[in-house]
């Protein structure tokens, strides 16, 4: 009787030591389908993306991919662990399961807004590029902030599921803070500094800029997070301190619109007749020239009684701001009006030097 009694109690603790197998291959299967229904989902959602329009939803699958096979991976790990917890009596990976699973949630999370924000900022430069009107050093800089911001968010998160209370650690970091910007006031300074350029933007990569304080001119080559390389005439590099610019007047030549074309031409005293028509000759060359602004004041005036000269005061604006470009339209002007000048049968005097005789 004792024998008949104690067999279903023997396989009833036989089924129960398997069954615990049988859940976890159950639990795995399912963690296979959902792998297996979540990539149909995200192909179904690209192949539309690419039949309507190119945009963010064609990166879809870079984006999730990796990070939703890493959160089924914790997830199944996790499951296994749980499982055998119960049936081994390990009570210490019961009371921590749920805290790994959701501090692999937020990681994975906080990673695919990594990837997505990385594709976005590449994709954003890329067509700006085209179009020649973004700032990659700004681009990039806010890209920077945005991880900060993810990372540290996804940080606070962790604490938050671990059960840690995070003022304490606000507070001790505002401490710490408060000493390191102390200790390394020029270090912030420079990376504040760094984030006002690219946010107020008085120049650009590329710009040419002229420091009247420091006698530098020159190509800006990067704006760092501590440092600004800018390439001077002869062509060295000069490293400067983003603090610099907080104080130190910019001139941005690269923003210029025009560039100013003044000079002084004398003109003997003998041709003082013949300085209405010069004038009105001149004026006329300078107005026909394709590089020169008439809509801002074509100056050619007599402008005074020199000790020897008569002075002719010339003060144009072109539309070439190249350096080089200039030079040649100045070159241009310059020739003209000594060509209208030999036409009118005036001269520039030059200095005569008399010797006496004994």
């Amino acid at each position: 009787m004792n024998n008949l009694t104690s067999s279903p109690l023997k396989l009833h603790l036989s089924l129960g030591d398997r069954l615990w197998f049988f859940e976890i291959i159950i639990g795995i299967l399912a963690l296979i389908a959902v792998d297996y229904l979540f990539k149909r989902i995200v192909r179904h959602v690209r192949q539309r993306s690419i039949s309507v329009s190119m945009d963010w939803k064609e990166k879809i699958d870079q984006i999730l991919f990796l990070p939703f096979h890493v959160l089924l991976w914790i997830l199944g790990g996790t499951f296994v662990v749980e499982v055998l917890g119960r049936r081994f009596d390990f009570s210490f990976f019961e009371s921590y399961i749920d805290s790994f699973r959701s501090t692999g949630f937020v990681i994975c999370i906080g990673w695919s807004l990594l990837r997505w924000k990385e594709i976005a900022q590449k994709e954003y430069i890329k067509k700006g590029r085209h179009a020649s009107h973004v700032d990659v050093g700004f681009v990039q800089v806010v890209g920077k902030l945005l991880s900060i911001c993810i990372i540290l968010i996804g940080l606070m998160i962790v604490l938050q599921v671990w059960g840690l209370d995070i003022a304490p650690l606000i507070a001790f970091g505002g401490i710490g803070a408060a000493a390191v910007g102390f200790s390394a006031k020029d270090v912030l300074a420079n990376f504040f500094g760094g984030l006002m350029l690219h946010i107020n933007r008085p120049f650009v990569t590329g710009d040419f800029i002229y420091l009247p304080s420091m006698q530098l001119e020159g190509h800006v080559e990067e704006i760092g997070w501590n440092l600004t390389t800018v390439r001077d005439k002869s062509k060295r590099p000069v490293y400067l301190p983003n603090s610099t610019f907080s104080h130190a007047m910019v001139i941005n030549g690269a923003r210029m619109t025009h560039r100013r074309i003044e000079e002084k031409v004398g003109v003997r005293y003998e041709d003082f007749s013949k300085i209405p028509s010069i004038v009105e000759e001149i004026k006329e060359v300078i107005a026909n020239h394709p590089d020169i602004d008439t809509h801002l004041p074509v100056l050619v005036v007599l402008n005074g009684f020199g000790q020897f000269t008569l002075d002719l005061y010339i003060d144009v604006y072109t539309l070439e701001t190249r350096y080089d470009r200039y030079l040649h339209v100045r070159h241009e002007i310059l020739m003209s009006i000594y060509n209208e000048m030999r036409k009118a049968g005036a001269e520039i005097p030059s200095p005569l030097l008399t010797i006496a005789g004994k």
